[in-house]
């Protein structure tokens, strides 16, 4: 365990890291009681009381496949750039990472690319398959989102500003992400950013050229794009379904609200991008389905709900983390 610590915070960096996690749990026992003292306590009860939890098993298992499916999808990414990570101990980083991504004290992603640097010495790939990751899972979200955003316009929804804002926001969000996919999928636009780097002298230039040349995709990886892009797809819907099976476990899911699932849920994803608080992502994501004319107290237990799962599904990488280093990530003689 000594050698886990001094692998992920330098010595220099542990006090600090110990005021920002300090921090973040003062931030979330703040954002619980703002909740507790927005719905009230015996509001929450009430609400509790009437909880399906055949629903909320089944919430569970669509995240804890999903995670599975992700460790795989993380796997076939690090085996693109021949970094031969056994099954086994990817499935081992990638839930470590999933639960502290979950809990939101600590990056997780960067917590499996500093396991892949120290142990095999490639960082910049354990990077670039982790950006892959995470790039393809908000892409399959915005597509979802899209799909979403048009089942509106057939239902002539765009009466109402805030919905009109939002679907401004999943075009902006799908031009963007299809912009980045030109990026890493076509040489030329990459050359182009080479000569614009080099041409500026930009401090550090070489390590960001080659890390977006380790990142950067072509022809010869079309057979795995279109993998991970299936992957992608089918993990993010059961990612969705935790959210859907958690509203009906409240008895809140309808016709009319089942479609803003797969807008809001990518919305609440882009803040995983940062590892805030716990609470924060879901009394964002509260609020937006109570725009939906979700009651307040079922909205915003959903959402609790729902990442509480995701916490309990990734737990055994809490437990893998704390009590046992993965075999797979011991430091090699």
């Amino acid at each position: 365990m000594a050698d886990l610590t001094h692998a992920l915070l330098p010595r220099n960096s542990r006090a600090s890291g110990f005021v920002r996690n300090a921090i973040k749990l003062l931030v979330t026992a703040l954002v619980i009681a703002y909740v507790v003292h927005k719905l009230g306590w015996s509001n929450i009860v009430s609400t509790c009381r009437h909880i399906n939890l055949l629903y909320a098993f089944c919430g569970l298992a669509a995240c804890v496949i999903s995670i599975v499916l992700g460790a795989f999808q993380w796997y076939l990414l690090l085996h693109r750039k021949d970094l031969r990570l056994s099954f086994s101990e990817a499935f081992e980083l990638y839930y470590i990472g999933m639960f502290f991504n979950n809990i939101g004290t600590v990056a997780g992603d960067g917590i499996k690319v500093a396991y892949v640097k120290q142990r095999h010495g490639m960082g910049k790939i354990g990077f670039a398959a982790t950006f892959l990751d995470r790039f393809a899972g908000l892409l399959a979200l915005s597509v979802f989102a899209g799909a979403g955003c048009i089942i509106l316009l057939h239902q002539g929804a765009f009466h109402n500003p805030t919905v009109l804002t939002i679907v401004r926001f999943t075009a902006a969000l799908l031009v963007l992400f299809a912009c980045m996919l030109a990026f890493l999928t076509m040489r030329r636009l990459r050359r182009s950013f080479f000569a614009l780097v080099n041409k500026l002298r930009l401090p550090k230039r070489e390590f960001i050229n080659d890390l977006v040349a380790v990142t950067g995709l072509d022809i010869n990886h079309l057979s795995l794009v279109i993998t991970i892009g299936c992957l992608s797809l089918v993990i993010q819907s059961l990612r969705i379904a935790t959210h859907l099976f958690s509203a009906a476990a409240f008895g809140i899911l309808t016709a009319h609200n089942f479609v803003y699932f797969f807008i809001f849920i990518p919305l609440v994803a882009l803040l995983m991008i940062v590892p805030l608080p716990f609470g924060i992502r879901e009394t964002v994501g509260g609020h937006l389905f109570a725009l939906t004319g979700i009651p307040n107290q079922a909205a915003f237990l959903m959402q609790f709900m729902a990442s509480l799962i995701g916490v309990t599904g990734s737990l055994w990488g809490g437990f893998k983390f704390l009590v046992n280093i993965p075999r797979g990530v011991r430091q090699k003689k």
